[in-house]
Formats: C-alpha cells, sequence, structure tokens
C-alpha cells in the first residue's frame, strides 16, 4: 500500500535543481579556499567534463551507426 506524501514536503523542480546549485558552489569554493585545488583547475575540468558529456550526447544519437561508419 503506498504512503501518501503530505503536499508541504513536495518540491518543485526548479526549487530542486537551486538547492543543488547552491549546495555545489558552497562546496566548491569551500574546496578553492582551503587549497584542494585553484579556480583554474576546476574551471578546466568543468570544460573538460562538459565536452566529454557533448561527445557522449552525440554517441547516444549515432547508436545504430556502426563505429566506422559514424566517423
Amino acid at each position: 500500500m503506498a504512503i501518501g506524501l503530505d503536499p508541504k514536503q513536495i518540491v518543485s523542480l526548479e526549487e530542486l535543481l537551486l538547492s543543488q546549485v547552491v549546495q555545489t558552489e558552497a562546496l566548491t569554493r569551500l574546496l578553492i579556499e582551503n587549497g584542494v585545488f585553484t579556480k583554474e583547475q576546476f574551471m578546466e575540468k568543468v570544460k573538460a567534463v562538459n565536452q566529454e558529456m557533448q561527445m557522449q550526447q552525440g554517441r547516444k544519437g549515432s547508436k545504430d551507426i556502426p563505429e566506422e561508419k559514424a566517423q
């Protein structure tokens, strides 16, 4: 039997996303402030991960194309 949700505890997608952004920003700032990595290193990693994810997205669109023809 399913348990009903309290409407007061339900948040919108926008609220959830904003919460994640704030938490990520706070964590990133703490790590930079404590010398775990520099802002430049962080930005380089963000760019690299973004490129990797974009490449993976592109591969999903050509899933049924053999690898040698996709290139």
